[in-house]
């Protein structure tokens, strides 16, 4: 991610984001100061502003005449995220009401491209048993979602238990009860597998990122075996 633009995951774009951080330097400003800061042209500039008001990032009032724009303190942010989050919990049980139901014990989904994977991977943390087993490299898994993106700290927030078999070169690991892992010999191995629940997830480091979720009793337990005798082994 380019410094110019770490808050792209807020869906602001790098001259967006360039008039936010002049504001955090200016503390207070009109908008030509901002213009003449940022070099972009007032009437762009009055656009991004709007923007990241409706993002809780700005606030404005007027002075003599002149509207000014304040830069709020970088914290909300988080209250941004935590805001939706509260939506989201209240919002999810309403559509799944609307999920067809079927009278199938087994599904098999299909994901494409990085940010799918993402979504993929985080449904893990919505586990009953509060266990994640997984086979795989963490360090390849990382490169190719394009970094951490805060699901470890998730995790032990929930508090549920990563057991992991993982290659030479990965991280060593760190809150051992809630995070136990063994290491084996680097292998031929481009992808990733999750497990848990009566779900496994397959995820394979190819193009953009192709992912498959099989949902099945049956078929995790017989993963789940798998795990284990590697893990003994």
């Amino acid at each position: 991610m380019s410094k110019n633009n770490i808050l792209s995951f807020l869906g602001l774009d790098e001259k967006t984001e360039r008039v936010y951080r002049a504001l955090l330097y200016l503390a207070d400003a009109p908008v030509s100061r901002i213009a003449e800061e940022t070099g972009i042209i007032r009437t762009s500039v009055y656009h991004m502003l709007e923007h990241l008001i409706s993002l809780g990032l700005v606030s404005t009032y007027t002075s003599r005449g002149t509207k000014r724009f304040v830069a709020e303190n970088p914290n909300k942010i988080k209250s941004h995220f935590e805001q939706r989050l509260i939506l989201t919990e209240r919002i999810i049980p309403e559509l799944q009401k609307e999920m067809r139901k079927t009278s199938s014990n087994s599904e098999i989904k299909t994901y494409y491209g990085e940010e799918a994977i993402k979504s993929l991977i985080e449904d893990a943390l919505d586990t009953k048993e509060r266990i994640i087993l997984s086979i795989g490299s963490s360090r390849e898994l990382l490169q190719f979602i394009g970094g951490k993106f805060g699901y470890g700290h998730r995790r032990r927030m929930k508090n549920i238990l990563a057991r992991s078999i993982r290659f030479e070169g990965d991280e060593s690991v760190s809150n051992p009860r809630l995070n136990q892992a063994k290491f084996v010999k680097s292998m031929d191995f481009p992808g990733y597998i999750l497990i848990y629940d009566k779900k496994v997830c397959i995820i394979l480091f190819e193009k953009n990122g192709l992912g498959f979720v099989i949902e099945n009793q049956s078929f995790s337990k017989m993963a789940k075996s798998i795990f284990e005798l590697i893990w003994k082994n």
